[in-house]
């Protein structure tokens, strides 16, 4: 590997953590928890519980590889790393196929913005651009200042959405929501694991980023331990007490239910106040985003799959502003199919949280594969049978991702083919 196509190591332990919070945290935490508030009504705070203890072992590979197979291609290089190019090839086509979940971000900031302002559809899709255009222009100029900013909002963010749960529990009239369900009643919560998943997705992103890492064997391990502790309670505590102080027809649950919250005991000030944080939340979510996107983007073009001119570093930025400018553009894209009518929010979401869970069990695999103790194996098997399970259950939405990885593993062959290339790492 050339030093003009290799990405320069900038991030240290606490950038990562910013980072991560901030690639995790946002629009899961800003929509998610109104949206399965509505699907599933007072067991919906389980699907939290349920998605949290899905991700811990499956937080444990990813710490695991992360550490031992740094590089910007992510699952895609731990498949690489422990099959062949070819699977690995397959797994980039996949995740790739998660920007509609970045499209889906930005559109809730774009509701956010027009929540702010008290307007209609036309204002939710200038606000979707104008967070598409501050984040891909803010990895268009470097990622030194951009981690930087990232380790600050998460600071200020985390800390002021945990004070807003606190105040509204404190304050508001816990009794006007639906509550929790009774325990036997978890299991209601199943068929909204796929949807509230998606709020957990972001540590895998974190592994294309790993490359840039100064010290990954230490640090990404440890980042992804502190931040999900922090990601977990949080989410936990917001929709609790979203349940517990708003009716489930909220008119504003679909589309800002962090903002109803406050409103409900601090008036519509307070909820302005809490469109203008969950903008800011939004902008450093998608700036965490378009950053992941366009190191799978460069990593895959400097494997060879996709155009060579996505693998180009600008020599003074020392990034791939060619990556960015596409990363950017695909969720675009995909945010104009919204606008028409085509798909649902929530169909972006599910779809990208299904091909993340799709990539998180070829992690697994992964894992199975390269870990040498007996126990490590019976661990990582225990892992994909719980995670295999889940993923069924989503029934026929895992064609799409199912699609996605057979149609990689196509495109490869046929580049493959042209240029003579072998399968084997």
């Amino acid at each position: 590997m050339s030093r003009d196509n290799t990405l320069t190591k900038t991030i240290g332990l606490a950038t990562a953590v910013g980072l991560a919070i901030t690639m995790v945290v946002g629009s899961g935490l800003l929509i998610l928890p109104g949206l399965a508030y509505r699907e599933a009504g007072s067991a919906a705070v389980y699907a939290w519980g349920i998605s949290a203890l899905i991700s811990i072992p499956l937080l444990v590979v990813f710490a695991r590889l992360g550490a031992e197979i740094p590089g910007a291609g992510g699952v895609a290089g731990f498949m690489q790393a422990a099959f062949s190019r070819r699977a690995g090839a397959a797994t980039e086509i996949l995740i790739l196929g998660t920007i509609p979940g970045g499209a889906a971000i930005a559109i809730t900031g774009g509701k956010y913005f027009s929540s702010l302002f008290d307007a209609g559809s036309g204002t939710v899709m200038l606000g979707t651009l104008v967070i598409l255009l501050i984040g891909g222009t803010a990895n268009y100029f470097g990622a030194r200042v951009s981690g930087r900013v990232q380790q600050l909002l998460a600071l200020v963010l985390v800390t002021l959405l945990a004070l807003i749960a606190l105040l509204t529990l404190a304050l508001g009239d816990t009794t006007a929501g639906e509550g929790f369900a009774a325990g036997p009643r978890a299991l209601d919560a199943l068929p909204t694991v796929a949807l509230v998943f998606f709020a957990f997705v972001g540590w895998e992103l974190m592994s294309f980023t790993t490359e840039e890492f100064k010290n990954p064997q230490r640090d990404f391990p440890l980042m992804v331990a502190i931040s999900f502790i922090i990601v977990v309670v949080l989410y936990l505590l917001v929709a609790a007490t979203i349940q517990l102080v708003l009716p489930r027809n909220h008119p504003q649950m679909a589309n800002a239910p962090i903002a109803a919250m406050l409103t409900a005991v601090m008036g519509r000030g307070s909820g302005q106040f809490v469109s203008i944080m969950g903008i800011l939340m939004v902008v450093a979510n998608f700036i965490s985003v378009v950053w992941a996107f366009s190191r799978l983007s460069f990593s895959s073009a400097r494997e060879g799959l996709l155009p060579g001119t996505l693998a180009r570093i600008h020599p003074e930025a020392q990034i791939p502003r060619n990556a960015v400018v596409a990363s950017t553009g695909a969720f675009g894209a995909v945010a104009a199919f919204y606008f028409m009518g085509i798909v649902s929010q929530s169909l972006l979401f599910e779809l990208a949280g299904i091909n993340f869970f799709m990539s998180y069990m070829l992690a697994v695999l992964a894992y199975i594969k390269r870990v040498p103790t007996v126990a490590g194996k019976i661990f990582g098997t225990a892992t994909l049978a719980c995670v295999g399970f889940v993923f069924i259950g989503f029934g026929v939405k895992t064609i799409y991702p199912l699609a996605l990885f057979v149609s990689g593993l196509l495109l490869y062959s046929v580049r493959a083919n042209r240029s003579g290339v072998g399968g084997q790492p």
